[in-house]
């Protein structure tokens, strides 16, 4: 695998955005073995090394249940990239995703959130017919 290996978790997060890297003075699920400090093993992690693959994204069951978005706590950020990030990895491959993959993350952690039930804004510009009858 390549020299990007270790920089991406097996469920698609970037491990150097991740807070556990600061935070708990992680290494990495692949160097942790899917373990940090006193939480359990990471079930998505036992799950790949379990069925022998790399990353989820190679899985026939793919996406799943495992990958599901944790909602609320902004700390939890990167378990919300999942999905998008091993997408990205199995269309652009792990080098070209890793070249990319912090300036991408930048957006996403910093960008303009969007509010939840959708950004009247940017609905806005996507069919002003939708919001022209409302603003009447």
């Amino acid at each position: 695998m390549s020299l990007y290996y270790n920089d991406h978790a097996p469920c698609g997060i970037h491990c150097k955005s991740c807070p556990g890297v600061r935070i708990f003075n992680c290494k990495g699920c692949r160097e942790e073995k899917g373990q940090i400090r006193n939480f359990p093993v990471c079930k998505t992690y036992e799950c790949v090394t379990n069925k022998e693959l790399k990353f989820c994204y190679e899985c026939d069951d793919f996406p799943c249940e495992k990958l599901q978005p944790i909602v609320k706590f902004e700390i939890f950020l990167p378990h919300n990239s999942k999905i998008y990030n091993s997408l990205m990895m199995k269309k652009l491959g792990i080098v070209k995703w890793n070249e990319i993959v912090e300036e991408k993350m930048e957006l996403y952690y910093k960008g303009k959130k969007v509010r939840y039930g959708g950004d009247p804004l940017t609905l806005k510009d996507k069919d002003p017919n939708m919001y022209a009858k409302k603003e009447k």
